[in-house]
């Protein structure tokens, strides 16, 4: 597939460089009105051509898919207008900023034929695809609590004036950033839930910006969740899927880009030796985006659903919403 990567940020360029090295992709440009110091000497060293707009691109016939790693406001219209031009496309997340901007979205590929990709990699680690696997065979038991703390202090240091910490790109301190990833795999593991309450606070943070946010779930299975991210403290990664059988326990030592291994635990019983495994990191991203070349070709089913891509950002929404309402419990 040839395709635009348009946002030229961090991400954007680790995204140009997983797909540089992968038979399926070709990519032809890097899309950025401002490039960052770098990006235009990145891009010649990976033979990817320049454009200032999303505009040129999808007026390009070479192009067939367009993937978005764009400030989080701009998702929706971008989305829109990608499909509308006929091209292929893959969004980072989140989606959208709101569940019926993301209703938007899907129908509209829904209406063009159109596999849409979200960069939600995480559910292709082996450690997460194990949990799947543990609820599905019924090893776990009935689900019963998610409970995720995945913090990190890696926007302590940027400029203040930076997007990632603006309320309007990035509501409710780290749920874009890494929160919008759990309440994915919540999604997968327990289905679509009915009530959230959460709250932010700014403990180290000047506001309007935020460095903590806590939520607590509840399904429409009955099963319950509790999320909390800080983003001023050393990297903290744990993640326990609980069931009346069994848990699983993951434990990340480091963010995705360190290289670190994660070790996973599996109880399955008071009297039962623990079982404990250590992953070393694997290449996701490109899994995901392999994953997607595969469903555009109609090779096998992609791993998200419709349905699942919008449960996700019905409850991300929810989370801002309550904690915007100092708690209150927001009703899917």
């Amino acid at each position: 597939m040839r395709v635009a990567v348009a946002g030229l940020g961090w991400w954007g360029k680790q995204i140009i460089s997983c797909l540089g090295k992968n038979a399926r992709f070709e990519v032809l440009y890097g899309v950025d009105p401002m490039p960052p110091d770098g990006a235009l000497d990145f891009l010649g060293q990976h033979g990817v051509g320049h454009a200032a707009d999303l505009a040129t691109v999808l007026a390009d016939d070479a192009v067939e898919g367009v993937i978005l790693a764009t400030p989080h406001q701009l998702h929706e219209e971008q989305c829109l207008a990608v499909i509308a031009a006929g091209k292929e496309l893959f969004c980072e997340k989140p989606l959208t900023m709101t569940a019926a901007g993301a209703a938007r979205v899907i129908e509209a590929c829904r209406k063009a034929g159109k596999i849409l990709g979200i960069g939600h990699e995480r559910r292709y680690e082996a450690c997460f695809e194990q949990v799947q696997k543990l609820l599905d065979n019924g090893t776990l038991g009935k689900p019963l609590l998610f409970e995720a703390n995945i913090s990190h202090d890696l926007f302590r240091g940027i400029d203040r004036s930076n997007w990632r910490l603006d309320p309007r790109h990035a509501p409710a301190g780290m749920m874009t950033a890494t929160g919008i990833h759990q309440t994915d795999l919540c999604v997968a593991f327990f289905g679509a839930a009915a009530e959230v309450r959460a709250q932010t606070s700014s403990l180290i943070f000047e506001p309007p910006a935020t460095d903590f946010v806590t939520a607590s779930l509840t399904f429409k299975s009955g099963a319950r969740g509790t999320i909390t991210l800080l983003s001023c403290t050393p990297y903290y990664g744990r993640v326990t899927v609980f069931g009346d059988k069994g848990w699983i326990e993951i434990v990340s030592e480091g963010n995705v880009d360190q290289g670190k291994p994660t070790i996973v635990t599996v109880c399955t019983g008071t009297r039962e030796p623990r079982q404990v495994t250590v992953h070393h990191p694997a290449d996701t991203v490109t899994a995901n985006f392999e994953a997607w070349a595969a469903a555009v070709a109609g090779e096998k089913p992609y791993r998200f659903t419709p349905a699942q891509l919008l449960d996700n950002i019905k409850l991300f929404e929810a989370i801002v919403t309550s904690a915007n309402q100092g708690g209150a419990a927001v009703r899917l």
